[in-house]
């Protein structure tokens, strides 16, 4: 019987197992099945596999030393001393090359199993008020950009906290800061105690890697029962803006919740005053009826054409009813605007992300219906007071439209506008339009740098 050496490797072991298997009759089937696992080719190369990892476990090519870099450099001096012959000079340029430098700082890094980043030490002065799970310390990364959060000073205890996490922003992305949590510092700034606008100039000063030190919220996402915010602040950086008449007009963007009739207000602007004023001509599929008129009522374009215009991005929104396809181009706006006309488009909010830009640098009104509860006199009941009668279900829609803007957009609007009836919607329109002429505005700095 053949014998194994003390060298043989796990797959000479089983080639010798399948080459002593012998028939038996009491168990054939059990030995033709080891046979053919024995003598399966992939259980053999996973062996030899198996065998070379054993072997570089046992003899693992281990450094000579630890610090390449330092004994190259040793050696360069030396060189740089004696370097008469042409073998010295020619290995000290060999040492000196960038690529050759970079090849053993890998080498010791490799050696001194430096493979873990290393974080930056944490803040000392980490108040002694709190328990340690109690405390967060999050750091986070922010450029130019604003943090995308905003605070409210709590009336009852005075703390500032998250009031708002802005969807894409700084803290966003983080996933590390949610609202209720409680601001303490900024950048070992304490906060409790600063006002308002000194907070705003420490968060819009804060540049690169920013270190918040915050008291997570009891429920995460959700503020304090019965707290109404007194206060809320948006950390974007923004700077005092003026319009220059040799400059093109700022964009006017319309936004509205239920009931808010926008067509209605624009056009009565536009009618009023088209010499100043003009809205962006939407495009459109369906066929051009008779009293219609190419780039009045429509931009009538083929099905192919409008879909290239989505294609490439050049509509701001677009739907399709009827099976015709309708939208708001980019184009149309710019063609208003090159007239040195101010451009009144309404759109739905979620375009508003696209148009907050230095090219347009939009004036985003927020138009909302009012909305005011019943009031009716029992009969029969002189001495009582009025009751109020509930919203009807048309009115509780509006409110919850109007509640969800302001909650998910207020943040970009910058004037409201509370629609009573049409002259009084279009008088404070009118007045809004004549400041934004004469007066100036806070807007991004990105947009005026």
């Amino acid at each position: 019987m053949p014998v194994l050496s003390e060298d043989s490797g796990l797959h000479e072991t089983l080639a010798l197992l399948t080459s002593q298997l012998r028939p038996d009759s009491n168990h054939k089937e059990e030995m033709g099945f080891l046979k053919d696992v024995f003598s399966e080719k992939s259980l053999s190369y996973l062996m030899k596999i198996h065998e070379k990892l054993r072997y570089y476990e046992r003899q693992s090519p281990t450094p000579v030393l630890h610090g390449a870099v330092a004994l190259a450099e040793d050696v360069m001096e030396e060189l740089q001393a004696t370097s008469v012959h042409s073998d010295e000079r020619e290995l000290l340029q060999l040492l000196s090359t960038p690529h050759l430098r970079a090849m053993l700082m890998v080498h010791d890094t490799v050696a001194q199993k430096n493979f873990d980043p290393v974080l930056p030490p944490l803040p000392d002065n980490i108040d002694e008020d709190f328990d340690e799970e109690s405390v967060k310390i999050v750091r986070l990364v922010k450029n130019k950009e604003p943090l995308g959060a905003t605070i409210r000073r709590d009336e009852h205890s005075g703390a500032v906290v998250v009031a708002r996490i802005m969807r894409g922003g700084a803290a966003d992305r983080s996933g590390l800061v949610h609202v209720g949590d409680e601001l303490r510092e900024v950048n070992g700034i304490t906060v409790l105690h600063k006002r308002p606008d000194e907070i705003s100039q420490i968060l819009a000063q804060s540049q690169g890697s920013i270190t918040l030190k915050i008291i997570p919220a009891t429920q995460e996402g959700k503020t304090s029962a019965g707290t109404e915010p007194l206060e809320l602040l948006t950390y974007e950086e923004v700077a005092r803006y003026q319009h220059q008449p040799s400059k093109r007009p700022r964009l006017v963007v319309l936004i509205g919740s239920l009931g808010a009739r926008l067509h209605e207000l624009k056009q009565k602007v536009v009618a009023e005053s088209p010499q100043h004023f003009g809205v962006a001509v939407p495009h459109t599929t369906r066929p051009r009826k008779s009293h219609e008129k190419e780039g009045v009522e429509y931009h009538f374009v083929s099905k192919q054409a409008f879909e290239a215009g989505i294609h490439h991005n050049r509509f701001l929104e677009h739907g399709e009813y009827k099976e015709n396809l309708y939208g708001t181009s980019l184009d149309a706006i710019h063609a208003v605007m090159a007239k040195n006309k101010v451009c009144l488009v309404d759109v739905e909010p979620d375009a508003l992300r696209q148009l907050r830009t230095s090219e347009f640098k939009p004036y985003i009104i927020f138009v909302k219906p009012a909305i005011q509860e019943k009031r009716k006199m029992p009969p029969m009941s002189p001495a009582c007071e009025d009751i109020a009668a509930p919203l009807d279900e048309e009115q509780r829609e509006m409110s919850a439209s109007a509640a969800f803007i302001d909650q998910h957009y207020g943040h970009l609007v910058d004037a409201v506008l509370v629609r009573e009836d049409l002259q009084s919607a279009y008088s404070q329109l009118r007045a809004l339009l004549e400041s934004l002429s004469k007066d100036t505005h806070w807007v991004p700095i990105s947009w005026v740098r």
